[in-house]
């Protein structure tokens, strides 16, 4: 057996007996009172603890310079040259025609918008 597998067999058979021994105190025990106080009094206090580490982190923290800030007018507004007008102005990228009707050539067809063609596999000789 592996040692991460004997880790991991270790963790899951203390796992049951430390419910077992929980079990055993919570209900068969005279000290079951004590027991459900202090349950109760971890469970909130990780809780907490969680929220006031959060707090803090966000309290400490100094900004970075490289956060993208949601701008709603940019997010919404089409690119540049791409038009977003229904018939627009002779500057308009969908009143003017594109490079292929204006007897430029277009290789790929698109009018320069999508993706980049895929380059070609690499050659499995060369090395």
């Amino acid at each position: 057996m592996g040692r991460r597998k004997a880790v991991g067999a270790a963790i899951f058979s203390l796992s049951i007996a430390g419910f077992v021994v929980y079990a055993y105190l919570l209900m068969l025990s005279e000290w079951s009172p004590i027991v459900l106080q202090l349950s109760v009094m971890m469970i909130a206090g990780g809780i907490l603890g969680v929220i006031s580490w959060i707090g803090y982190t966000m309290a400490t923290t100094r900004p970075s310079s490289s956060l993208v800030y949601f701008d709603p007018a940019a997010a919404f507004s089409p690119p540049p040259g791409r038009g977003g007008r229904q018939g627009g102005d002779a500057g308009d990228a969908a009143s003017s025609p594109g490079p292929a009707a204006e007897g430029g050539a277009d290789p790929a067809g698109d009018a320069g918008g999508g993706p980049p063609p895929a380059r070609p596999p690499p050659d499995a000789t060369l090395k």
